[in-house]
């Protein structure tokens, strides 16, 4: 027999919302086997000092993957340029380009002990129309790309969702001395 515990919390706790704007996304659709290529290629350009502020690769239908990389808009056009250049559009590859988008992204000390949690986010979001253009999670972390100016609203939406620690706020007169 098998036992297993989940700490279960009334609502969710985060550590807060990480969020940054003025990005762009530009997801390739390619199919599975070409991603060894296509890895290499994305390490070329930061070979040339162009870095990503999040990478996400996602299983498609019928052998194919969803490449989404979320970047700095100021590297929008040196990374289409590169990318039409490797791009076969003859083997089924493509690509566009959402911009602006902007990236929300958070913690929390149960993440790893407890299901739910990534459902929680999307669901208050995708009740809200908040349009979701990509997302990633990990056992410690959700991360959500959203279409530009959603991001206010979205954190409104998160903040009543989770509860979001405050920092101890103390006076000269809390603190005893003896």
């Amino acid at each position: 027999m098998e036992t297993s515990a989940v700490y279960w919390e009334p609502k969710i706790r985060i550590y807060g919302f990480q969020e940054t704007v003025d990005l762009s996304l530009i997801e390739l659709t390619l199919k599975a086997e070409q991603i060894n290529s296509w890895g290499f290629y994305v390490n070329e350009l930061d070979d040339r000092g162009i870095n990503f502020n999040l990478a996400l690769v996602q299983w498609s239908d019928k052998n194919k993957l969803r490449l989404c990389l979320i970047f700095h808009r100021k590297w929008e056009r040196r990374i289409i340029d590169h990318i039409q250049k490797k791009i076969k559009a003859d083997a089924g590859e493509y690509f566009r380009v959402e911009s602006p988008v902007e990236l929300i992204y958070f913690q929390g000390p149960h993440f790893g002990d407890r299901y739910g949690i990534a459902d929680s986010a999307l669901k208050i979001l995708t009740d809200n129309n908040i349009t979701i253009l990509a997302s990633g999670c990990s056992g410690s972390a959700i991360y959500l790309v959203l279409p530009g100016k959603s991001i206010k609203k979205a954190g409104q939406l998160l903040m009543s969702a989770f509860e979001v620690p405050q920092t101890a706020n103390f006076s000269e007169h809390s603190i005893t001395h003896d």
